[in-house]
């Protein structure tokens, strides 16, 4: 006997389409599993298997009551026995339309900064118990989201638990580091950093551009898309750093970039775990990030890794030439990153997870 689940997904800059393409190819036709995918057209990772248009809206309000609509179009034509959501939206969405119907899974891969959501902050926070109560379980992708989506009550924290997404075996590889140096003409004397990461608020990228004005030993590759980058490109140039900055906007081959880095650096003022970094991890790039989140997690500071405080843009510049000035430290960090991610962050304990939730097997729910 099968058992139909169906994945829900809104716009994604890359991390969690990602994740819902790799879980459905390991996992449908497996052990009586059939997984469709709900989710909007154009999206930047190719979906495996049967894909059906659906738009989440991305504000808190208008919208979403067509998205609903769709959903239980979807459940009557395909009487999926789970909905499995990823993201706040896509949950709460999901969970009104099929309360009732399918057990409801949700996994929170991000939670929105109060910094960020300005006047939309309390309706966001309210997201968070909402979602997890129209959920069955609710999976969150750190500890510190987990500790968030409780808030504090007991009802809420018993069906929320921490599942690591496992990001797979390291991406390929296409060209040489030299062909991507001299493609950004980066020097024998320059360092190479690289950012994979959406062009938006959350990611604080400003941060990052001050960084490298500090420190003019420095290239720097943005790999991503995002409504700030006509502001983000302005700002380089008020630095006097657009000859030192690229913007690469979204690429099929962000793993030859990664590669041949010296250092990858995030400068969020949130993340949850994100599977950019982990990328970076297997292919063997030392990251230099912000202490936010669940990056404590991934990352040992000092150990696996550097983490600086969220806005510094000094203890970012300073960490980031600590960490290229010095090859055998470059080195010790990718390698005990490497080992804590393969411990912590297993793709095989993740898939064996969702597998009995979907099936309902043992303490599934």
């Amino acid at each position: 006997m099968s058992t139909r689940v169906l994945q829900v997904l809104g716009r994604s800059a890359g991390g969690i389409a990602r994740h819902v393409a790799q879980i459905t190819e390991a996992l449908d036709g497996q052990n009586g599993l059939a997984i469709d995918i709900a989710c909007p057209p154009g999206l930047p990772i190719a979906m495996p298997g049967k894909t059906m248009d659906l738009e989440i809206p991305d504000g808190p309000t208008g919208g979403h009551i067509a998205a609903i609509r769709r959903l239980r179009e979807m459940q009557e034509a395909g009487s999926y026995d789970v909905v499995h959501a990823h993201g706040l939206r896509a949950g709460i969405d999901s969970g009104l339309a099929h309360r009732g119907r399918a057990r409801r899974l949700v996994t929170v891969h991000n939670l929105i900064h109060p910094a960020i959501a300005g006047p939309k902050a309390i309706i966001y926070s309210r997201a968070e118990p909402l979602v997890v109560r129209l959920s069955d379980r609710a999976l969150a992708v750190s500890a510190e989201i987990a500790r968030r989506l409780g808030h504090g009550k007991l009802a809420l924290e018993r069906k929320v638990e921490v599942l690591y997404l496992g990001v797979g075996e390291a991406p390929a590889v296409t060209r040489g580091t030299d062909q991507i140096r001299a493609e950004l003409q980066v020097g024998e004397s320059r360092s190479l950093i690289v950012s994979v990461s959406r062009l938006a608020p959350q990611k604080a990228l400003h941060v990052m551009l001050d960084a490298i004005a500090r420190a003019p030993e420095m290239v720097l590759a943005l790999l991503g898309e995002g409504p700030l980058e006509q502001e983000l490109r302005a700002q380089a140039g008020k630095l006097g750093v657009s000859d030192r900055v690229h913007f690469l906007g979204f690429r099929p081959d962000v793993a030859d970039y990664v590669a041949a880095a010296d250092i990858f650096c995030l400068s969020s003022v949130w993340e949850g775990v994100p599977l950019a970094a982990q990328e970076a991890i297997l292919l063997g790039t030392p990251v230099v990030a912000t202490r936010v989140g669940g990056m404590p997690e991934l990352i040992e500071d000092g150990v696996s890794g550097l983490l600086v405080s969220p806005g510094d843009a000094d203890g970012l510049a300073a960490a980031l030439r600590k960490v290229a000035g010095d090859h055998a430290l470059r080195e010790q960090l990718a390698r005990s990153a490497r080992e804590r991610l393969h411990t912590t962050f297993s793709t095989e304990r993740m898939l064996a997870r969702l597998n009995d939730l979907y099936r309902g097997g043992p303490g599934a729910v």
